[in-house]
């Protein structure tokens, strides 16, 4: 990351292609983003704070390939409060990020929100793990990348809320932490902060009288007290706008992320229709949009078209525009913030050109680490853009707090005053009331309104469909 001398936000700039569109890389109507910039603005100059990032999206959001590389990017300049949510992917048999381990001593029952009709409540992350088994346990880990570990002190977790408990331990820990759900003051997430920081835990439901199934749905890794961006990443493989408009849960469990900013980087299952209706697909997305203005009325909403793909590899698939139309005309209709990776990657011909550059991976409808690297730095510098424009308009005014006296101070001037009311001892003479003139009374003057003043290493990964 390397920042100019003014301090502006800047970006490693992205690889440079022929066939990529550097100067259309933008965010359309970045007006929605200001009070979301404001938040940033004020971190980065007072060092206090935590501003929420919420990224939703599909398997190519599940790999965090991408949003890797936007997270690393954002926390590096505005500061780290932790990793955000994650989820044991492995135990539903899955691909999960680079940086995630987890383990358990049993197997558990798993589902997703693509398969809603399957008995498996998925909730937070769009997944869900299941066992009956009493004794089971729930191993999540970070791992050392590059020489970089991320470690957390604060752990939210979405659980359902059982009336049991669950006991937490891990290598650093002095002892084993236990908490009940029902003390919660949330039916959706369950607190726990530990005294040291730490790199992973075992959570281990605790036998009851009543056998209890076991059910996991996710958990925020975050550094409590420490300033800075945590930036949530869900990703579902194969999922669409419609089908997290069906999971109940996912709504009511995403409201205690308290986000600030939504991305949302869905539309290329869509695609796979190749008979996608732009008008139904476009009021899909409005229902979307308004669960999340439902549930975070005052965060930022920030739509991403999705990259071009294959259709049974065999040509370009040409609905990928026709979803990217629909995206583009609803948040221009409803102004809202959109970044069209579409056109800024070469339209839909340009997906020939992913291709040539292997930067597409064989599916030919995902891409592998080099090509989401390139879409992360692209979205990335597409924001910081974004940013420094707003903090020129709106630059950063420090307000100076009033002085306060000291207690010696004041102590002081009642003295002072108080001496000064002993030294009158003479009544002060009341003077004979005023003759008053009575006037007829003026016209007031009607002024015209004036104008307001406007304030590394490759991913391997196997996809379901």
């Amino acid at each position: 990351m390397a920042q100019n001398n003014n301090d502006s936000w800047t970006p490693i700039p992205a690889q440079h292609y022929g066939f990529i569109h550097y100067d259309e890389n933008v965010i359309s109507l970045p007006d929605g983003l200001d009070a979301f910039f404001q938040k940033l603005q004020l971190l980065k100059h007072t060092h206090s704070g935590r501003v929420n990032v919420i990224h939703i999206g599909d398997s190519h959001t599940q790999a965090d390939g991408v949003t890797a590389v936007v997270r690393l990017g954002m926390q590096e300049y505005f500061g780290n409060a932790g990793r955000g949510l994650v989820f044991p992917y492995q135990l539903a048999n899955s691909n999960a990020p680079h940086d995630i381990r987890s383990s358990s001593n049993t197997s558990w029952k798993s589902n997703r929100l693509t398969s809603p009709d399957k008995p498996i409540a998925t909730g937070i992350s769009g997944y869900g793990i299941h066992t009956a088994n009493q004794n089971a346990t729930v191993n999540i880990g970070l791992k050392d990348m590059d020489g970089r570990q991320e470690r957390f002190n604060r752990l939210v977790f979405f659980l359902c809320n059982d009336n049991v408990c669950y006991r937490m331990t891990d290598s650093n820990l002095a002892s084993p932490f236990v908490f009940n759900t029902t003390k919660s003051t949330s039916d959706n997430s369950f607190t726990v902060n530990t005294e040291s920081l730490i790199t992973g835990f075992q959570l281990t439901k605790v036998s009851s009288s009543v056998p209890v199934e076991y059910s996991f749905y996710g958990v925020s890794l975050e550094k409590r007290d420490t300033p800075g961006v945590l930036y949530h990443t869900i990703g579902v493989n194969g999922a669409r706008y419609d089908q997290f408009l069906q999971n109940d849960l996912f709504w009511s469990q995403l409201k205690d992320l308290n986000g600030d900013l939504f991305i949302v980087s869905l539309g290329t299952n869509e695609a796979q229709n190749p008979s996608v209706n732009e008008a139904s697909f476009a009021a899909t997305c409005d229902s979307f949009i308004r669960m999340i203005r439902h549930i975070a009325p005052h965060a930022a909403v920030l739509i991403t078209t999705p990259a071009g793909s294959y259709f049974r590899k065999k040509k370009p698939n040409a609905s990928i525009q026709n979803v990217a139309n629909a995206l583009k005309m609803h948040c221009n209709a409803s102004r809202i913030p959109y970044w069209d990776l579409l056109k800024v990657s070469g339209g839909v011909p340009g997906t020939l050109s992913w291709k040539k550059q292997s930067l597409i991976s064989q599916d030919l409808v995902h891409y592998n680490n080099a090509g989401y690297y390139l879409q992360g730095q692209l979205l990335l510098n597409a924001l910081a853009k974004a940013y420094n424009h707003f903090d020129k308009m709106h630059p950063y005014i420090a307000r100076k707090a009033a002085p306060v006296k000291s207690s010696t101070q004041s102590a002081k001037i009642i003295k002072e005053e108080v001496v000064k009311a002993k030294l009158t001892t003479e009544p002060a003479k009341v003077a004979e009331p005023a003759k008053v003139e009575v006037k007829p009374p003026v016209k007031p003057v009607i002024q015209e309104d004036q104008p307001a003043v406007k304030p590394g290493s490759n991913i391997k990964v196997q996809y379901e469909w």
